[in-house]
């Protein structure tokens, strides 16, 4: 009895670390599809935004287009069929005069329907272009999306609207919710959490309000996240969701818990068995054979497997070994070599992971998280430190005349200018929206100023065109700080240091560089001295 006893303990301790491993394989599993569900939901997002980005481009070219004084002409009216051709994600154009009348449309039967009650025509008749909420189409019946654009005189005066459909469907096609499982759900919600469309579609979901269920209320409530929750038809999911841009609406996306943790369900049951049958046949030989006969063996076989877990080689220490346990040990050895070759590949990815998380996903270049991690450690090891700090210019009007696409592209072109322009030792990242950090371990104010003059220069010689501003192409403003990392001193004093002189070239002008002429303790203010006068954007 003894000896059955010290086997439990022995099977226990087995099975604790084999849950244990298993929680943090169903926590990892579980990671990795909250991942795969907001790459999902930020496809969908993606589309949207690229249609409704292609269709405001369309109106704005026919608003823009339109010279001719007055209502409308029988021409204008003429050129919607021929630019609907040509716009794949718009269902119709329609030219209004300024009562809100239907002149000329690419819709049958339309002519002549009076809009002036229509919130997005009011707005358009503001001289605001403008993105209406989910409505139901006067036409086809089915929810659609209605953007206006004014045509302006010369006076700023509106002389007529044009107006564009774009359906859901074209929004969100059936191809997005094609690599989805039968049980995995795709839902878009307006603001009082009706379903406006749903995938797959069996007709039971359209036109339902959600409102009161625990997805809906929460997406409701929040821009972006995930949640594990039941649906309506009571399927476990973990569902993805985000609002889309300029609109009213929320995208979800759900995954079919039962296919998330399969595997891990699977490595659960198989370690279960395996561990109970192992049990069951030492209780059983100990039963069979006794205790007098099976402790000397057991002993022995508790030493070889020490041995094996000290990775040395089994050697004959001369004990009687019954032969019929051999296969046991072999066993044990099998099922340690299987469980260190798991191990040794949940590690690889796990480190696959951290690395992907420490990179900034648009720029390739290093995140907030990862730079706090670096800026921490050389504070502590590093005899002086540097800081730049870099701000786009006027990027907020760059996004807006471009749009987001080419802000995106402009970022990720600087990003890779100020890697390249850096020593090899700096450590550089965006830590923010069009805002980006160098470290310079070992670098004194001079060195720093020497750089980010560099940096300037490189930046201007792009030559991104950039209408909205000044000088006519992106420019970089660059706030410079170095101190040596003293007792009393703080890597918040030298990032406060840094941020101040960034603030100081930009009242200054843009495109400068400007310095702290000291990093005080406690974030206190420090003089800034500007290191360039205003130059070529070109860095001439």
């Amino acid at each position: 009895m003894r000896l059955a006893a010290f086997v439990v303990c022995v099977m226990a301790l087995v099975i604790g670390e084999r849950t244990l491993s298993i929680f943090s394989l169903h926590a990892d599993t579980l990671a990795q599809a909250r991942g795969r569900v907001m790459d999902l939901v930020q496809q969908g997002v993606s589309r949207y935004s690229q249609e409704i980005a292609a269709a405001s481009a369309v109106l704005s070219t026919l608003a823009a287009a339109d010279t001719s004084p007055g209502n409308p002409t029988p021409e204008q009216c003429e050129r919607l069929h021929s630019v609907l051709d040509v716009a794949a994600g718009i269902e119709t154009l329609t030219l209004v005069d300024t009562d809100g009348g239907v002149v000329c449309t690419t819709a049958p039967g339309a002519v002549g329907l009076d809009l002036s009650g229509r919130e997005y025509f009011r707005i358009a008749m503001r001289g605001v272009a403008n993105l209406s909420s989910v409505r139901q189409s006067y036409v086809t019946q089915t929810p659609a999306i209605y953007m206006a654009a004014p045509a302006l005189e010369d006076d700023g005066e509106v002389r007529s609207v044009v107006i564009a459909r774009v359906g859901i469907t074209e929004l969100f096609p059936e191809s997005f919710s094609s690599d989805l499982d039968l049980r995995s759900q795709v839902l878009l919600i307006d603001p009082s959490g009706v379903v406006i469309r749903a995938a797959p579609d069996n007709g039971a979901m359209m036109g339902r309000n959600l409102n009161n269920t625990p997805v809906v209320s929460q997406t409701l409530s929040q821009t972006r996240g995930t949640i594990i929750a039941e649906g309506v038809d009571s399927v476990l999911r973990l569902y993805g969701y985000s609002r889309l841009p300029m609109s009213n609406m929320h995208l979800i996306v759900g995954l079919d818990m039962a296919a998330v943790t399969r595997e891990v369900e699977r490595a659960t049951w198989r370690a279960a068995m395996t561990l109970l049958v192992a049990t069951v046949i030492m209780l059983i030989g100990l039963w069979l054979v006794g205790e007098t006969l099976i402790v000397a063996p057991v002993l022995a076989l508790s030493r070889r497997l020490a041995r094996f877990g000290e990775g040395k080689r089994e050697g004959d220490d001369g004990r009687v070994v019954i032969t019929e346990l051999a296969p046991l040990a072999s066993a044990f050895e099998a099922m340690a070599e299987e469980l260190t070759r798991r191990e040794d590949a949940l590690r690889s990815a796990n480190r696959r992971l951290s690395s992907l998380a420490s990179l900034d996903p648009l720029t390739g270049i290093a995140n907030r998280r990862s730079f706090d991690a670096v800026f921490a450690v050389q504070w502590s090891t590093a005899r002086n430190l540097a800081l730049l700090m870099i701000d786009i210019d006027d990027f907020k009007p760059y996004n807006d005349h471009y749009g987001h696409v080419e802000g995106d592209r402009c970022l990720n072109r600087i990003a890779q200018a100020l890697a390249a322009t850096a020593r090899g030792t700096d450590v550089v990242a965006r830590i923010g929206g069009e805002e980006f950090a160098i470290l310079m371990p070992d670098a004194n104010l001079a060195a720093a100023l020497e750089l980010a003059e560099r940096l300037r220069a490189a930046i201007g010689e792009l030559g991104i065109e950039h209408a909205p501003a000044v000088d006519g192409i992106v420019t970089i403003s660059i706030g410079c700080a170095a101190c040596a990392p003293v007792p009393g001193l703080h890597g918040r004093d030298l990032m406060m240091a840094a941020d101040r002189a960034l603030y100081a070239a930009k009242q200054a002008g843009r495109n400068r560089v400007c310095a702290a002429e000291a990093v005080q303790p406690g974030g206190g203010r420090t003089g800034t001295v500007s290191a360039t006068a205003r130059r070529d954007p070109a860095g001439g």
